[in-house]
């Protein structure tokens, strides 16, 4: 599998979900090249994440090629409009969980000496954050980091995409909490 490029604004077509029929299939991949440059802006207003637009689009070309399948004769400009709707009203969900997330004061801690460090120092935390990553939870920052969406990784890894979500974000929540433990450093 190739990998989808590093350039955020190219729209990659890891979404080109098949409703059934060629026709429908156009209509739906013109509207998502319509609504790629809304879900890049959502992704930024909502959750300052350029890389969830992938996810967002994902998501809303999903539930779009339902939609064509319930209403086969909705215009052009409908389907448009209804993939914007989903990706604001899935943008703006994912904004307020993330609202409600639990901050842990080493990650905080972090951050701070993170932000304006050499660009060598970084590297260091990065790599040791990295490293105590499961070989899973590793291949997967790999696979995001190329730019595959969670559909595509799920895919290669013959596993639900809801699933894989939830394994990473498990072990990166227990990563976060053993280092958020004043005194112990984890080894």
């Amino acid at each position: 599998m190739p990998p989808h490029g590093r350039n955020w604004q190219e729209l990659t077509w890891s979404w080109a979900y098949s409703t059934g029929d060629p026709a429908s299939d156009k209509r739906l991949e013109a509207a998502a090249k319509t609504a790629w440059p809304y879900a890049i802006l959502c992704a930024w207003t909502f959750l300052n994440d350029h890389d969830a637009a992938h996810d967002l689009m994902d998501y809303a070309v999903q539930n779009a090629s339902s939609y064509v399948g319930r209403h086969p004769d909705c215009p052009d400009k409908k389907l448009t409009l209804h993939l914007k709707s989903v990706i604001k009203r899935r943008s703006r969900q994912q904004s307020a969980k993330r609202s409600r997330e639990i901050q842990y004061g080493s990650m905080i801690d972090l951050e701070k000496l993170y932000i304006g460090q050499p660009e060598a120092e970084q590297s260091v935390y990065a790599n040791e954050i990295f490293g105590r990553l499961s070989p899973f939870a590793q291949s997967i920052v790999e696979w995001r980091w190329l730019g595959y969406s969670w559909r595509k990784i799920a895919e290669q890894l013959g596993m639900d995409h809801t699933a894989v979500r939830r394994a990473y974000f498990g072990e990166m929540e227990s990563l976060l909490h053993d280092l958020s433990r004043p005194g112990d450093a984890p080894q």
